[in-house]
């Protein structure tokens, strides 16, 4: 087991201590180290240890203070394996560079690097297997290893010639433009990428390692051979914990502590090349030797990439240019947490394509709430179970005892749960035993299972944990394992004497996995007999809340508005009257209302409700909670409804950008967020950028969903229609005429969304110019929606506009009129 990271501050201070005694006399250190760490023996040892290294360790320790090393002598006319040395053309701490000839018969003119170290006969033997490793790697911008080999014990590589110029040079040369520069990264991060698919680390980018040809092809040398080398050299491991080679100002904080080298460390010297190429100065300006990067690398955070472009002879433009969006990427790559960083170097390469395309990009700067979704991020098993344990306190049983007078109950009630708890979190604790990859599913069906012998006798505490791993199951999506739980506990509630409010509480979790199970009516029962039961428990106003608005959902889904409508104002009503309005369940009616008012087309009305939740949750949540962010979609829907697109576009992208950093590119909620999108980019009659937005929505959701889903089918609709709309007719009818038939399948042939379909269907054919096949069916589905939506409805407004551009296109402007004026302004 490794240690955990040191202190950075203790490490800052270590370092700064070592480089003040190296550079003293002999005779004086001692003194100088007993004032300064007289009282910490600890740090004594580390300094001593450090200057130890620096009198036996001369090699390695020059490297690090940035001595020379030894001169090599002249090796030219040398073999190595097939290749003959013709003229050293470089040098570096790992050893010199050759240019060389094959000699087997071959014509090829090679770079062989010879190392300035000795490896015994096992480290030989793990070399060779890793360059066999690296020969694998095939890409344009990496420079190809050729062949590797050990001669006299001295390692050797040759590696593709390449013809080209320091990648710094060659921007500074050609006086690039910010776009250029990124590119070229881009190129560069995709090679990395693909390193890392064959389990390949670079370990040393920097701009000495980066060639572009006069192509403009940029090239990365010596992909890998530094931790090849690395790995061999077992005999020297101590002196290489803090004295092994390192390049300052690209090396990542945990190469220079003598940390785990990952995909992580490749991200880092990827950003630090990105920040020196962009912004003129390296990443810690003032670290003017290695052991000052030592320590800052260690302690310090980066400066803002723009702000060091002024230091870099930058001018204005140039810093407003790398403001926001690129700052916020460099900043990423160069966390000194590593899990802080982007997880991969491709997903460092979407966010800088996302800059050159003027898309979102995933990056952005840690916010207030970052501590705390870092701890849940690093305990997440305890947080998930924890944070609901004391959720139920306040919504379960518990309180109600409280309320009752029945305090002893109730702390012995809390103490159980505690102890079980502490159990269930002890699984999943490496150190003890556990599984150290248990995942939050697994822990759950644990939990579930350790109730058993806790029912036989306190089936009372075991019912309540048994619903605590409902609503956890709820909220992951896992309904048929939180339907088990659920069931498990009414049952002894109900036969043990459980409370109202605790068979409420239960009672509504029931109901709303019954819901998400798409299960409407079987749900109205359970929430009926929690309504009734927490209606009459004193102290019960949260619970009653909770399955009011729960009820209202299920008749909304149902599409018994009328009944909605009443349960979530009821609702509202509850919180209000209890003073809990400004509690987080509060907004949860509201919301719903906004829904209602907007399935309705009262846009006015369903605006207000969702900016009112909006305002309440950003009060009550973290900035990246899923309530927050369902929330603010939904006001974006309701501003595009009254005419805002360009500010519900704004809020549309946002939250693409924040679903696609928190859940990855392919998660539902961003495949959703992207089709809404697309249907507001629709409605501003951008119609080839919607569809570009529409079409990878329909597809993912195809895949994670299916096509028979109502967000499959809403998503291929949104991308039918722009395609047609966008000249793409013949592409965009066959998905349209796709979503019909699955919706003529599943639901009434009267249905709304079915009508709206058939307009949109019609919209198509009238851009395809075949108007009698558009009319019978736009009159037929503007006939119904008229009769169910309303005139004055978008759905039936858009079937009116469909009507007059085929009367319009078609001569007949009588009837063109006719429709243009049942339009709304």
């Amino acid at each position: 087991m490794s240690a955990p990271p040191e202190n950075a501050e203790r490490r800052a201070t270590t370092y700064r201590l070592f480089a003040q005694a190296l550079d003293l006399p002999a005779a004086e250190r001692e003194r100088f180290l007993a004032e300064q760490c007289g009282h910490d023996p600890g740090l004594r040892a580390e300094i001593e240890a450090l200057l130890a290294i620096a009198r036996e360790d001369g090699l390695q320790t020059g490297a690090l203070v940035g001595g020379a090393g030894q001169t090599e002598e002249s090796l030219t006319g040398r073999v190595f394996g097939r290749f003959r040395l013709r003229e050293p053309i470089g040098a570096g701490g790992m050893g010199v560079v050759y240019l060389a000839d094959r000699i087997d018969g071959v014509q090829q003119l090679v770079a062989v690097k010879l190392v300035s170290s000795l490896l015994a006969t096992t480290a030989q033997r793990h070399f060779e297997r890793e360059v066999q490793i690296l020969a694998r790697l095939e890409h344009p911008s990496v420079a190809r290893l050729i062949d590797a080999g050990v001669e006299e014990g001295r390692a050797w590589v040759a590696i593709e010639y390449v013809r080209g110029s320091r990648i710094d040079d060659y921007c500074a040369s050609r006086e690039l433009a910010i776009p250029s520069i990124v590119k070229l990264l881009v190129q560069l991060s995709a090679a990395v990428s693909a390193a890392h698919a064959l389990l390949v680390v670079h370990s040393d980018i920097k701009p000495a390692n980066v060639l572009v040809t006069s192509e403009g092809l940029p090239k990365l040398i010596d992909f890998g051979i530094a931790t090849a080398l690395r790995d061999t050299d077992n005999e020297r491991a101590p002196t290489l914990e803090v004295g092994r080679l390192f390049s300052p100002n690209y090396s990542a904080p945990e190469q220079v502590a003598g940390g785990a080298v990952t995909v992580a460390t490749d991200v880092f010297g990827l950003g630090a090349l990105a920040y020196r190429l962009l912004t003129g100065v390296p990443i810690y300006r003032d670290a003017k030797n290695p052991v000052a990067y030592l320590m800052a690398v260690s302690s310090e955070c980066v400066e803002l990439p723009s702000r060091a472009a002024l230091a870099g002879k930058h001018d204005g433009s140039w810093v407003k240019e790398l403001r926001g969006d690129l700052d916020a990427i460099l900043c990423k790559a160069l966390e000194r947490e590593p899990e802080r960083r982007y997880a991969s170097a491709a997903e460092f390469r979407f966010d800088l394509q996302c800059y050159l395309d003027g898309r979102p990009v995933t990056a952005h700067f840690p916010s207030l709430g970052y501590r705390t979704r870092k701890f849940v991020r690093r305990n997440a098993l305890a947080v998930v179970l924890s944070s609901l344990l004391t959720v139920s306190l306040i919504a379960g049983g518990i309180f109600a005892w409280v309320q009752s007078g029945k305090t002893a109950v109730a702390l012995k009630m809390a103490a159980r749960r505690g102890e079980f708890l502490e159990s269930v979190l002890k699984s999943a604790n490496p150190f003890s035993g556990g599984n150290r990859d248990v995942t939050v599913a697994q822990l759950l069906d644990a939990s579930a299972e350790k109730t058993d012998a806790m029912a036989a006798t306190e089936p009372l505490a075991a019912a309540s944990m048994l619903n605590l791993v409902a609503e956890t199951n709820l909220g992951l999506d896992r309904n048929p394992q939180g339907l088990a739980a659920n069931t498990r506990a009414l049952e002894l509630l109900r036969a043990n004497g459980g409370s109202a409010a605790e068979l409420a509480s239960t009672l509504t979790t029931r109901g709303q996995l019954l819901i998400k199970s798409g299960r409407y009516r079987e749900s109205e029962a359970p929430l009926v007999e929690a309504v009734a039961l927490a209606e009459h428990s004193r102290g019960a106003e949260k619970q009653l809340g909770a399955a009011l608005n729960a009820l209202g959902a299920a008749y909304q889904d149902s599409e018994r508005e009328t009944q909605a409508d009443a349960m979530y104002q009821r609702a509202i009503q509850v919180y209000k009257s209890a003073r809990l309005e400004t509690s987080e369940a509060a907004a949860d009616p509201i919301a719903n209302l906004g829904v209602l008012r907007y399935n309705e087309g009262r846009y006015n009305e369903a605006a207000e409700y969702m900016r009112a939740a909006v305002e309440m949750r950003r009060k009550s949540l973290p900035p990246d909670h899923p309530e927050l962010l369902d929330s603010e979609y939904n006001y974006a829907a309701c501003l595009q409804r009254n005419h805002q697109e360009q500010a519900a576009e704004k809020i549309f992208r946002d939250l693409l950008a924040t679903y696609t950093r928190i859940l990855g590119p392919d998660h539902e909620d961003v495949l959703m967020t992207r089709q809404g999108l697309a249907a507001n980019l629709l409605r501003q009659q951008r119609y080839a950028e919607a569809a570009q937005e529409a079409l990878p929505a329909a597809q993912g959701m195809t895949r994670a969903e299916g096509d028979s889903h109502d967000w499959t089918q809403t998503a291929w609709e949104t991308y039918g229609t722009a395609a047609c709309l966008a000249g793409q007719g013949d592409a965009g009818l066959s998905a349209l005429q796709r979503v019909a038939a699955f919706r003529r399948t599943g639901a009434d042939a009267n249905n709304w969304r079915t009508q709206l379909t058939d307009v949109h269907i019609g919209e198509c054919l009238v851009a395809l110019k075949r108007y009698n096949a558009a009319e019978p069916l736009l009159r037929k589905a503007v006939a119904a929606l008229e009769a169910t939506r309303g005139p004055t409805h978008d759905n039936t407004q858009t079937g009116y506009r469909a009507l007059r551009d085929l009367y319009a296109a078609t001569g007949r402007s009588e009837e063109a009129d006719r429709y243009a004026a049942k339009l709304q302004p």
